[in-house]
Parts: structure tokens; C-alpha cells; sequence
């Protein structure tokens, strides 16, 4: 290999260092990730949030900080869901004024997020000199549109099924009725 090809291969590799030093945030001037104290920004993919605790063991402070970030997506989730829920109700306008439906739609919301967050994941872990372990969890965002989807298919399906069988009732009632006359 010639010397062009030589300082050609050590630019690239150089480069490739600075690029990849560039794209990684600064750690806080403390020596904590930056991550501790300014959270992921959202992205179209991944939601991201952040756990602390400080409890007696280091095993319980993970399980705690863990616990923490689940609770914050499950907040997003829900907030996320609820957002969706008014917007729908609020455009379906007069179809959708009885209790029956809202209700309905409520416990969608509930099942929808409670299903949704099986897929969070911890992305970091760090543990300050203090003893304070910090985690940062990651949810991809499709999970819940996902869910969303599923839980819906279902509830159609429990409405078909509940409308089929108020239907027999219903007939069923007709033929004693018409026995009686």
C-alpha cells in the first residue's frame, strides 16, 4: 500500500473518531452521563425517560430507579392514549354523547397502556459516587401504536360478539312472546 493510500485510510479513520465524539453528548461537569440531567429528546422511534433512586442496597436503588422510568413512560403512555381518546371523542361529536361509549373508550385506554408498556428496555445505567443509581429506559413508540391497534380489534370483536348475542336474545323473547298470543 502506497503512502496517498496510507494518509488517505488514517484521514478517514480520524474523521470517523471526531464524528463520532461530536454526536456524543458531553458528560454533566460532575462526571455523570448527560443523560442524568436532561433527558433524550423524543424521537419518532424511541421514547426515552429517566430513573433515580438512593436506597439502602445497590440492588434496591437499581430496582427502584428501574421502577421510577417504567412509571414515568407508563405516564407518557397514558397521557399519550387519553390525548388520542379526547381528540376522537371530540370529532365524533353527537355519536358519541352516551356514558355506554365513553366508558368503553376509557378501559381502552387503561388496556391499551397497560399492554404497551412490555416493551421497555434500560438503555444506561449509572451509579453516582453518592450511591444514587441512575437508569435511562427506552420504550419504542410503535409499541404503543401497536397496542393501541390490537386492544381495539378486540373491543370490536367483544362488541360484534355482544350485539350477535343481544340479537338471539332478542328473538328468543320475540318466539315466547308470540307462544303466549
Amino acid at each position: 500500500m502506497n503512502k496517498k493510500h496510507m494518509a488517505l485510510l488514517c484521514s478517514i479513520g480520524l474523521l470517523l473518531v471526531l464524528v463520532s465524539c461530536a454526536s456524543t453528548p458531553k458528560p454533566n461537569p460532575d462526571g455523570s452521563p448527560y443523560w442524568t440531567t436532561s433527558t433524550p429528546k423524543n424521537t419518532s422511534t424511541l421514547h426515552y425517560e429517566v430513573g433515580s433512586a438512593k436506597q439502602s442496597t445497590a440492588q434496591l436503588s437499581l430496582l427502584r430507579a428501574e421502577s421510577a422510568a417504567k412509571d414515568a413512560i407508563g405516564r407518557w403512555a397514558s397521557t399519550t392514549v387519553d390525548n388520542a381518546l379526547v381528540t376522537f371523542v371530540e370529532e365524533a361529536g353527537e355519536t358519541l354523547r352516551n356514558q355506554q361509549s365513553l366508558e368503553v373508550l376509557q378501559s381502552l385506554s387503561v388496556q391499551t397502556v397497560n399492554i404497551a408498556l412490555r416493551g421497555v428496555s434500560v438503555a444506561e445505567r449509572y451509579t453516582a459516587p453518592d450511591g444514587t443509581v441512575w437508569v435511562l429506559s427506552s420504550y419504542p413508540v410503535k409499541n404503543l401504536k401497536d397496542a393501541y391497534k390490537q386492544q381495539t380489534l378486540a373491543l370490536e370483536q367483544k362488541l360484534a360478539m355482544a350485539e350477535a348475542k343481544a340479537t338471539v336474545m332478542m328473538e328468543y323473547l320475540e318466539s315466547q312472546l308470540n307462544k303466549d298470543l
